[in-house]
């Protein structure tokens, strides 16, 4: 296993592929993601969040069709069990059995005209990026801890209504981003904007080797 930066990436709703090229600009590394089609063109490696496959299969596991609703629950518990292995690393007996039951549930289904064919093939198309976490030391098998970092940020925009203008835009870039970086390095945040506020006026630096801490 080697080591790996890891990225949870989420940007501007409409994700599409200039967006992707301006937040990320030089940055290499495993990139963390949905199955969508501007990440998939990710030309290194790539971890499928596997959390949102397993919505999409519980979904299809309330499905009135009983065969569609059998291989939503089906899938889900597959998907659950590679979840597992990020604590519990599989023995090569267990791996075996695994790879057949999945690949066994997308080739029964990948030709299907519905709904359980459709995610038959969302699963073949990202089968390669299942399991990278597995291989690569250092992150997860979903994206969850980048959505938890950002919920805070999504729900006050729910609330506000946004902003209105450029400047509106860039303190909430800059208040969020300093609350999540406050909230990683288990530091309050009032005391900072105090000395922030305070340099500013002095004309001094504030004190900003805490955020370099590990």
């Amino acid at each position: 296993m080697v080591s790996a930066t890891v990225a949870f990436f989420m940007i501007h709703p409409r994700r599409s592929k200039e967006a992707m090229t301006a937040v990320i600009k030089q940055w290499v590394g495993v990139l963390v993601s949905d199955g969508h089609l501007v990440y998939r063109q990710w030309v290194d490696l790539r971890q499928s969040c596997l959390a949102h496959l397993i919505r999409k299969a519980k979904a299809l596991a309330e499905n009135h069709n009983a065969e569609i609703a059998r291989f939503g629950r089906n899938v889900a518990a597959e998907l659950g069990r590679l979840c597992q292995m990020a604590h519990a690393p599989p023995k090569v007996g267990q791996w075996r059995a695994f790879y057949a039951r999945l690949s066994r549930l997308m080739n029964r289904h990948h030709d299907r005209k519905d709904e359980a064919g459709k995610l038959a093939r969302c699963l073949l198309r990202e089968m390669e990026s299942f399991w990278v976490f597995l291989e690569v030391r250092g992150f997860e098998p979903t994206n969850n801890r980048g959505e938890r970092a950002l919920r805070f940020g999504v729900m006050w925009r729910k609330r506000s209504y946004g902003t209105d203008s450029k400047n509106g835009d860039l303190w909430v870039e800059r208040i969020l981003t300093l609350r999540q970086t406050c909230c990683l390095r288990g530091r309050p945040i009032f005391p900072v904007l105090v000395d922030a506020v305070q340099s500013y006026f002095q004309s001094t630096t504030p004190n900003l080797e805490w955020i370099a801490q590990q």
